[in-house]
């Protein structure tokens, strides 16, 4: 890939930080937000504060700095005390990423080489600084990821930059039609067009989304990757595609059994790829650059999240979904 084209690469996976941090945090509450996993080691909310503080106070005025000077020194910078508040450091965070993304898709080739002296890093460039702040995005994505997993959070690995084996991830991929089965078997038709709450899903909209991103972006994606070089893709909205039409008439069933269909073919799929095909990427409007195997373990968190949803949503209409589940 050319230098340019890696520089395009990285630009979209800055541009897409502010966004995956977002998701990351969208269902942790304030109690949540702010727990840390272990004494001594920062809550979500803690590194949503470093990351924004980072870009706001650090990256974007020394950014700024080696654009308009020649070769400056930076002196260091101390933390600055911001509250506790989980969405606006969430928009400080958005709002100073991209004005340094914007001031780095205008530089020419010449502008990356520009230099700066940082008090801990000694003289580097404006692409080297931007690498490092890329590197450092996935650092406490991942961070964020592993303070999910202690609360008991659904994973968001994807967004993480991790990848789970195929071997592991084609059983858990596998097993997902015969659990949603398990769940919702015997649940009157009333209860699966039944809304828990406006603007929430009910049963057979959770199916047909299932089915539609198996079939429309899932397995399509999966394939692209494994067999073009570096496919973009759009991003999905789930609230535009809810607003398309109302798909509470859509019955369970039958959605369930075009995905349990389309999702056999899917692992089939998986099973038969080459060695090293995992590592082949793509690029996502959401997600950023990405891997095939990083795609695929999105497709195994997605599951696991509207598996708890399915749940939730039976709760909320008085059925036992565990019960449902556990009977043979």
């Amino acid at each position: 890939m050319t230098a340019a084209g890696e520089r395009d690469r990285l630009l979209a996976a800055m541009r897409v930080a502010p966004g995956l941090l977002r998701e990351m945090t969208r269902d942790l509450d304030a109690a949540q937000a702010w727990t840390a996993p272990r004494p001594g080691e920062w809550s979500a909310g803690e590194v949503v504060r470093h990351l924004a503080a980072g870009d706001a106070d650090t990256f974007v005025p020394r950014l700024e700095r080696m654009l308009a000077e020649d070769r400056p020194t930076f002196a260091p910078v101390p933390p600055a005390e911001r509250a506790r508040d989980l969405a606006g450091l969430l928009d400080l965070f958005a709002t100073a990423r991209g004005r340094a993304v914007a001031l780095l898709a205008a530089l020419d080739g010449p502008a990356w080489q520009r230099t700066g002296v940082s008090p801990s890093r000694g003289e580097l460039s404006v692409e080297a600084y931007a690498r490092s702040m890329a590197a450092h995005d996935t650092e406490h994505l991942r961070q964020v990821q592993v303070v999910r997993a202690a609360l008991g959070a659904v994973p968001r690995r994807c967004e993480a930059g991790i990848a789970l084996p195929l071997g592991e991830l084609l059983p858990a991929l596998a097993a997902t039609p015969a659990r949603l089965r398990a769940i919702a078997r015997d649940v009157p038709d009333a209860v699966l067009r039944r809304r828990p709450a406006a603007g929430e899903w009910c049963l057979n909209e959770i199916m047909a989304h299932l089915l539609h991103v198996e079939t429309t972006l899932f397995l399509p994606r999966l394939r692209r990757m494994a067999t073009e070089d570096g496919p973009v893709f759009e991003p999905f909205s789930p609230e535009s595609w809810a607003r398309e039409r109302d798909r509470r008439q859509e019955p369970f069933a039958t959605s369930l059994a075009a995905f349990e269909r389309a999702r056999g073919e899917t692992v089939a799929f998986l099973a038969a790829l080459p060695p090293g095909a995992a590592e082949r990427r793509g690029l996502s409007g959401f997600f950023g650059p990405l891997t095939l195997g990083q795609y695929a373990t999105h497709a195994a968190d997605h599951d696991l999240e509207h598996l708890g949803q399915v749940r939730a949503t039976l709760r909320a209409a008085g059925h036992d979904a565990q019960a449902a589940e556990a009977r043979p």
